[in-house]
């Protein structure tokens, strides 16, 4: 192989690695998932907060909520491919003391509500007669939600984090 063959190919390479740099880290800037995030309690409270909004608009009379879960888990699948450590935090009630014959209406307005106020549809399974359901990301915070029906007609709504830190600085 002669001289000018070399360096292309090695300057080939290094094209490659500064390119593979800018992608993945902004070279020496640290990747999204490196940067502070919302603390455990934060995120914890705009869940509720995004329940709250989401019900106060949708149901009137407003519904007896019932807890249903409040967890805290590890991310192992983030979506960024980030870091372990970040945990997600998730709300969710029962809304009680609806009349389940409203059901389709409740996420007919839920389905306009969220998408007229920056929610974006992942997935829209309200025409499913056994279990409909609608899945929901929040364009600015990447906060989830969910409306779901039981077998039995039961709805609940849901919040999710997205990834973060628990104290929301990154772990070293």
């Amino acid at each position: 192989m002669n001289t000018s063959s070399r360096f292309s190919s090695r300057s080939l390479a290094v094209l490659g690695a500064a390119i593979l740099c800018s992608l993945l880290t902004a070279c020496g800037q640290p990747v999204a998932s490196e940067k502070k995030t919302l603390n455990q309690q934060q995120a914890d409270q705009r869940a509720e907060e995004h329940i709250q909004r989401a019900v106060a608009a949708v149901f009137t009379p407003p519904p007896r909520l019932e807890r249903k879960l409040f967890l805290t888990s590890e991310c192992d699948d983030p979506t960024d491919l980030g870091p372990k450590g970040r945990v997600q935090v998730s709300r969710s009630y029962w809304l009680r003391d609806l009349p389940k014959e409203r059901n389709r209406e409740y996420f007919d307005k839920i389905h306009e509500y969220w998408t007229h106020n920056g929610y974006r549809v992942l997935q829209d399974d309200r025409a499913d007669p056994n279990n409909p359901a609608l899945y929901v990301e929040h364009n600015d915070d990447a906060f989830r939600m969910t409306l779901y029906s039981s077998i039995q007609g039961d709805l609940f709504l849901g919040a999710t984090s997205p990834c973060i830190w628990p104290t929301g600085e990154p772990t070293p």
